[in-house]
């Protein structure tokens, strides 16, 4: 399997997620802030990319529409949990509370993802389907960098099981 193989960045990603909650308890003021706008605007990133080029095609597999349900819902869990922290002030107890709520949802979803959605999408979708959706995954984070461009609203189940994945490596 290639690093560049969609799960294998999706997997590199959640652990930068897991690192990255982390690191917020050792900062404060300004840092703590800047971090969190980052965070949050990565799992942004993270969540629109599974939700153009990993979920159409897990979908597609038997019990693909549930799990894509599943993790499309999860979605819309964390970005209305990020989007509390965004109501507190920034290093507050409420703003703390707001923070560990978001992890836990995003860690539970993680864990999920990784136990039960990637197994059954590397048997069905094959190695250079998974390198070429790579490619994309990496291009789309370029794309949109800091969540540019991307709007932060709940994404529908429906949209989502519908998308159409372009096929082959966008770099060749």
């Amino acid at each position: 399997m290639s690093d560049f193989e969609i799960t294998a960045l999706v997997l590199a990603e959640h652990e930068v997620f897991r690192r990255e909650f982390a690191a917020l308890d050792d900062l404060t003021g300004q840092e703590l802030a800047a971090a969190w706008s980052a965070l949050h605007a990565r799992l942004e990133v993270h969540a629109v990319a599974e939700e153009q080029l990993f979920y159409p095609l897990l979908a597609q597999e038997a019990d693909g529409e549930q799990e894509t349900a599943e993790g499309v819902h999860d979605h819309n869990e964390i970005r209305h949990a990020a989007a509390a922290v965004d109501e507190q002030e920034v290093g507050s107890e409420a703003w703390w509370e707001a923070v560990r709520a978001v992890r836990q949802v995003n860690a539970d979803h993680m864990a999920e993802e990784e136990t039960d959605f990637f197994p059954p999408f590397k048997e069905s979708v094959d190695d250079e389907q998974r390198e070429a959706l790579g490619m994309r995954w990496l291009q789309f984070h370029d794309e949109h960098e800091q969540a540019h461009g991307l709007s932060g609203a709940d994404a529908e189940v429906a949209e989502v099981v519908a998308t159409e994945v372009p096929e082959g490596d966008p770099t060749v």
